[in-house]
């Protein structure tokens, strides 16, 4: 099975966001994809134009699966059909950084683990990498990091999309607009021999104490970046 995952500039007006993100999803049925994930832009995430974008991509993609990795607070798990590689458990934001909400996806054992994180500085990006590295050894054989771009710092946006299976890098965007594929056999189901959960880099568990009015200790402060 070929899957998509799609990393998208924010555009001035959410309907050129909505044209990009269905443009991009026409282009990766066109290059095989069957299975499409999408980054979550908030203007999009509800209300007329979160209708909008579902109808066009239903009009405009038919038979092609679409995920869009928005979790609302939670894991997010949508068991595989025909058009999806496999159980998939989505976290977002602060979730995809935190010991509870990853133990929580790997009790679903899933075959794959999308995380849309928001990371917000290009430290964060690497950071990242390395976390969805050893997780897709330990919860899930594909892990999906899905990104928009083109954030100030700060901000959360920064790419850094990417597709792994068991430890490999299959692809991994540069900055911009970018659709990425990859080739896996379907169905995915969890490593064969998972290893533990992994620890999470200081500088995402920082990033998870800040937003929670906290002060991370850590041995050595050079790690925070």
């Amino acid at each position: 099975m070929r899957i998509a995952v799609v990393q998208h500039v924010v555009r001035p007006a959410p309907a050129q966001d909505l044209e990009a993100l269905v443009a991009a999803t026409i282009r990766a049925a066109a290059g095989g994809a069957s299975w499409v994930v999408l980054p979550v832009v908030p203007a999009l995430d509800e209300g007329p134009l979160h209708e909008e974008l579902w109808c066009r991509l239903e009009s405009d993609a038919p038979g092609v699966g679409v995920l869009v990795a928005s979790a609302d607070g939670d894991a997010s798990v949508s068991e595989g059909d025909e058009t999806a590689p496999g159980l998939t458990v989505t976290l977002a934001g602060d979730d995809c950084y935190t010991p509870a909400s990853l133990a929580a996806a790997h009790a679903h054992g899933p075959g794959v683990l999308v995380l849309a994180p928001g990371t917000e500085s290009e430290l964060q990006v690497e950071a990242t990498l390395e976390l969805a590295l050893a997780l897709s050894t330990s919860v899930a054989s594909v892990v999906i990091v899905v990104e928009t771009d083109g954030a100030e710092p700060g901000e959360p946006g920064h790419g850094g999309s990417a597709i792994i299976h068991l430890g490999e890098v299959l692809a991994e965007a540069l900055p911009g607009d970018e659709i990425m594929y990859a080739d896996v056999e379907a169905p995915v189901g969890p490593p064969e021999a998972p290893g533990p959960l992994p620890e999470i880099p200081p500088l995402l568990a920082q990033r998870v104490a800040a937003h929670q009015g906290r002060k991370l200790e850590v041995d050595y402060p050079a790690d925070l970046g």
